[in-house]
């Protein structure tokens, strides 16, 4: 069994600690210093369809997020070497954490046995780790729009 956080809009989002696409280490924390805004994408660790259209949206509104004082970073259970990969081959400005072992998965209760991860995740929160806006897809193909990412930011009372 794992603790699972307990993770609604206006409650905090626990901090967490993986690898990136570098091999460092790199917490939820430390990324969030210094920005308005977290776009926190957890997607599949497979490079099929549904992954790369999620991924796709979040790198050709990546200026469109800047703009509102915002950086994306994923996690997906997938290695270092795939997410790097992953990177290079679309060409992505943000980093993908890896998250082999599906702790933060598991933690964030967006894990099952047979995908690992049900669909797309994605929590918009504040620099000080305040969930604005979360979506959990149902399935690998249901992806929230980045329009409502950013309608969330624009409507934002507490930062």
């Amino acid at each position: 069994m794992y603790e699972r956080a307990r993770v609604s809009v206006d409650s905090k989002l626990p901090d967490f600690t993986l690898t990136d696409e570098f091999g460092r280490d790199l917490s939820l924390r430390d990324f969030r210093k210094g920005k308005k805004y977290v776009v926190l994408a957890f997607v599949r660790g497979v490079d099929d369809p549904h992954t790369r259209e999620q991924l796709d949206y979040l790198r050709n509104d990546y200026a469109r997020f800047q703009h509102f004082g915002a950086d994306v970073l994923a996690v997906s259970y997938g290695s270092v070497d795939f997410n790097s990969g992953l990177i290079t081959k679309l060409s992505l400005p943000f980093h993908i954490l890896s998250d082999p072992d599906c702790r933060v998965i598991k933690m964030m209760d967006l894990y099952n046995e047979y995908d690992r991860l049900v669909g797309p995740a994605i929590y918009l929160i504040n620099g000080a780790g305040t969930v604005l806006f979360m979506y959990w897809g149902e399935t690998p193909d249901d992806i929230v729009s980045d329009e409502e990412i950013i309608m969330a930011m624009q409507g934002d009372t507490q930062s």
